[in-house]
């Protein structure tokens, strides 16, 4: 696209004058090489020559393509928002698209966000909004191989990152040594109900989850031992269809002086 607009008019010993096209569409006068006499006038041109109307049509035209491009950069920040938008609903076939990353080795046993011990030989993943239990197939852009998991967890929180997969998901995906890669999520099944229960003490022995248990029981509520595939024994209290009625137990096991905590099984 020409910036410049030079005369072919002007006589022979006389430099056109250079008409700079601003992005406004705006013109600033720069008359270069003008012999004296010649009066400086913004645009170069005498007033009513034909030069002076070419350049007008020049710049009506340059802003009418500047007009046309400034509305098509936008529908396609449109498109790409839309694109990107995440599937929240928990609706099968819903997708979304960024990269995904792994964790799990340094975390291992550790609680993840509906309070499973983080298992990295398991296919699971961390999701920022999906419900728990939500399970999606994963998609490597550049490959085309595909995994799918089962959604436990809170995250990744790195810009540009949709999913972090365990390490056993990443591994099958191929996506271990690059550690992060562009990938599709579509939801494939949604979230089962959800139940509650009260969590109030986890123990490697046996025996002192057994007595805590049994503490409970005797203050009146029905607690039980659950051992985990870690070989870590919980100490839980009842399950309910209802946060809400999972958090009343919690406030009167922490009336009591027990460290109890609310964690969603599913």
């Amino acid at each position: 696209m020409d910036l410049a607009l030079h005369s072919p008019g002007l006589a022979a010993g006389r430099r056109a004058a250079v008409s700079e096209v601003t992005p406004t569409g705006m013109t600033t006068g720069m008359t270069t090489g003008v012999t004296p006499g010649m009066t400086k006038r913004s645009g170069g041109a005498p007033p009513g020559s034909p030069l002076t109307g070419h350049r007008r049509s020049r710049r009506r035209a340059l802003a009418a393509r500047l007009a046309a491009a400034a509305a098509a950069l936008a529908l396609t920040a449109g498109c790409a928002g839309t694109r990107r938008a995440p599937a929240t609903v928990g609706t099968p076939g819903a997708t979304e698209f960024g990269d995904a990353s792994w964790y799990g080795i340094e975390e291992r046993g550790r609680p993840t966000a509906n309070g499973e011990p983080m298992d990295p030989g398991a296919m699971t993943a961390a999701h920022k909004t999906l419900p728990f239990g939500t399970v999606v197939e994963v998609t490597d852009r550049d490959t085309g191989n595909s995994v799918r998991v089962r959604i436990n967890d809170r995250g990744p929180f790195s810009p540009g990152r949709i999913i972090d997969l365990s390490h056993e998901a990443a591994r099958r995906l191929g996506i271990v040594a690059r550690g992060v890669a562009p990938v599709s999520v579509t939801i494939v099944e949604r979230a089962p109900a959800s139940v509650f229960t009260v969590q109030t003490g986890a123990f490697r022995a046996a025996s002192g989850a057994a007595r805590l248990a049994e503490a409970i029981r005797a203050a009146g509520y029905p607690a039980s031992v659950s051992e985990t595939d870690g070989g870590v024994h919980r100490v839980r209290v009842g399950r309910y269809a209802e946060r809400a009625a999972a958090n009343r137990i919690r406030r009167e096991l922490r009336a009591l002086g027990y460290d109890a905590l609310v964690v969603q099984l599913r």
